[in-house]
């Protein structure tokens, strides 16, 4: 009995710490953490993709676009305030500066997806590829999770101190 207890124990141990790295990926010198979208509408055309890229090494890199098969178009956008405004707008590329952590996280940088083919709900993932100018080609799976989320942190989910609702991309285009 002791001996089936414990190896259920190291089994549930083994489990849980592979469900703790599935959501971090590695290319090259970056790591990816946590990709998650907030849950939208079931009949949203938008949605957002959030989360963090910690570069280990000596080069700076960038991320030059994504895309999605459940978005006819994918774009990398920011919000930034202008004239006492916060706007949301289009941007080139999202440096990600060596030995440093780039946050795409609701209130900043993000991955906006548009035309949206399917709509992912709560708790389902959904396929992203993140292309670098030096990691390359980075495939990540975007988790979908409650629409709370702390801004100082851009993580998502019950335990958020402060509870904004992301900016409706809907009325910006």
């Amino acid at each position: 009995m002791m001996k089936t207890l414990k190896s259920l124990l190291m089994a549930t141990a083994l489990l849980t710490s592979g469900l703790a790295s599935a959501h971090e990926f590695e290319a090259g010198q970056l790591h990816i953490d946590h990709p998650w979208s907030k849950e939208v509408p079931p009949m949203s055309s938008v949605a957002a993709a959030f989360f963090s890229v910690a570069n280990h090494g000596d080069q700076a890199d960038t991320l030059l676009r994504a895309e999605s098969p459940i978005a006819g178009k994918v774009e990398l956008h920011e919000h930034a305030h202008e004239n006492g405004m916060m706007k949301m707008r289009q941007v080139k590329d999202i440096q990600v500066a060596a030995h440093a952590t780039q946050m795409l996280k609701p209130g900043g940088y993000h991955v906006m997806m548009f035309n949206l083919k399917s709509v992912p709900k709560l708790g389902e993932t959904f396929p992203l590829t993140l292309y670098f100018q030096h990691a390359g080609k980075v495939e990540v799976e975007v988790k979908v999770e409650k629409a709370d989320y702390n801004m100082a942190s851009g993580h998502s989910g019950e335990d958020a101190h402060n509870h904004h609702s992301h900016m409706n991309h809907d009325t910006m285009h």
